[in-house]
């Protein structure tokens, strides 16, 4: 199917003769138009019609292009809009760009450069739907991106998918190691068997084996019934091991073996059972440098970073922020009365170190939703954390290290000391939070 026949684009201009101009234009190239005359008229489609592309000018009567840009990116998620903009109105673009819009386009301008424009839309509505369908984003487990450094992420992701390669995701905390394994599951030729995921961290050390390769009853005290593990629940699909670096050196050696052998024993048995899984790790940990302390097997590391996939902190790729901010938006908007962010509040966004990276901007977005039942999100709906962090502390001149200790004392102060809570909004586990305390009262 052509590129262009997927493609559905709300055209919105006041100039008649230009608005004639650009739907007979894009109509000849296989589009299908929806053209509106003024600002109100593009709301009011945007209500009813689901568009690929707005293609608006920036000044209209009844309400501007801006307007328009707001309301389709508070409730749409993958709809792109150019702006055009006559030269006076440079800056308001400029502006509208940092706002989310696709790109901007000055008049007059030559109808090829329109074109070539809408035609990388177009191409990526067509990945969208043949290699990064809609259920990346909308669905239960969304991957949301704009920056060319996420997408040389998912480009890895679609050439090891199909492979049988086990694959070590790394990044920091609450960069979404798990959502790009369950993509690279769902991108392989297992997605329809099971994808099990297990936080090596998220119970007692002692208990990991057991949970992960099953146990006979009577094996151990409270081993009341026969138990399978996790491994074997994943059989023929994706075992997804997260925290692996916090995994004991016992441990270790154990999925070593299970690596090598393809086989597990459960815990009290003599017999072994082979074991058709495909394994994916991750961890926030610097496994080299735990090679070097002697806490990590250089071996197992090998083993599982047949495939590294590095995913960068949300800092790293600023152009993802607002994409990010506008989803959570939606899914906390459930009344849809939530009609978008204030000038302020986007920049600010923009512009703070996100330790917590993508978790933590997710947290924000809630509590913030929650503050505001309707209208506009200003930054007084924001937690107090961000605003005192972004304005009245100085980032510059700092490491990351000390910018997260502020923050994570911060939001514990918030929480009036309960770590579980403070844990749920910074976006890691109890455990996690609890160490670097303990890091904090060391050092």
């Amino acid at each position: 199917m052509a590129e262009t026949e997927r493609m559905r684009i709300l055209v919105a201009e006041d100039d008649r003769e230009m608005l004639e101009l650009l739907d007979q234009v894009l109509s000849e190239e296989g589009y299908r138009v929806k053209a509106v005359s003024d600002g109100a008229a593009a709301l009011k489609e945007l209500e009813t019609g689901d568009f690929d592309l707005v293609l608006t000018d920036i000044r209209m009567p009844h309400a501007s292009g801006l307007n328009v840009l707001e309301r389709a990116r508070a409730s749409y998620l993958h709809q792109p809009v150019i702006l055009m903009t006559a030269f006076g109105s440079i800056e308001s673009a400029v502006e509208a760009m940092k706002a989310g819009a696709y790109s901007y386009i000055p008049k007059p301008f030559d109808l090829d450069e329109l074109l070539a424009q809408v035609g990388e839309v177009a191409h990526q509505v067509r990945l969208r739907h043949d290699t990064s369908p809609a259920a990346i984003a909308d669905g239960p487990f969304p991957i949301v991106f704009k920056s060319k450094a996420f997408q040389h992420v998912m480009d890895l992701v679609a050439d090891v998918a199909d492979s049988q390669a086990t694959v070590l995701v790394t990044g920091e905390s609450g960069t979404g190691k798990e959502l790009v394994a369950r993509e690279i599951h769902r991108r392989s030729t297992r997605k329809d068997e099971e994808f099990v995921a297990f936080n090596v961290t998220a119970i007692a050390e002692n208990l990991v084996e057991s949970e992960l390769f099953g146990h006979l009853k009577g094996s151990f005290t409270g081993a009341v019934s026969d138990k399978i593990g996790l491994i074997q629940k994943a059989a023929g699909g994706t075992l997804f091991l997260d925290e692996v670096g916090d995994m004991s050196q016992a441990m270790q050696i154990k999925l070593l073996r299970f690596i090598q052998e393809r086989r597990i024993r459960r815990v009290g048995s003599v017999n072994s059972d082979e074991v058709d899984v495909r394994l994916i790790a991750a961890t926030n940990r610097n496994l080299s440098e735990r090679i070097r302390q002697g806490s990590f097997r250089e071996d197992l590391y090998y083993r599982l970073s047949v495939v590294n996939v590095y995913l960068p902190p949300l800092r790293e790729r600023r152009e993802d922020i607002v994409e990010l901010a506008y989803h959570f938006l939606r899914r906390f908007n459930k009344e849809g009365q939530i009609t978008g962010f204030a000038p302020e509040v986007l920049a600010l966004l923009a512009d703070y170190p996100w330790p917590g990276n993508v978790r933590q901007l997710e947290n924000a977005m809630e509590y913030a939703s929650l503050r505001r039942k309707q209208g506009t999100i200003t930054k007084t709906d924001l937690p107090q954390w961000l605003g005192t962090d972004a304005e009245n502390q100085p980032l510059d001149g700092r490491s990351l290290d000390a910018v997260e200790r502020q923050h994570i004392e911060q939001v514990l102060a918030d929480c009036q000391g309960n770590q579980s809570r403070a844990a749920r909004i910074l976006g890691i586990n109890r455990r996690t939070l609890g160490r670097k305390l303990k890091q904090y009262e060391e050092s």
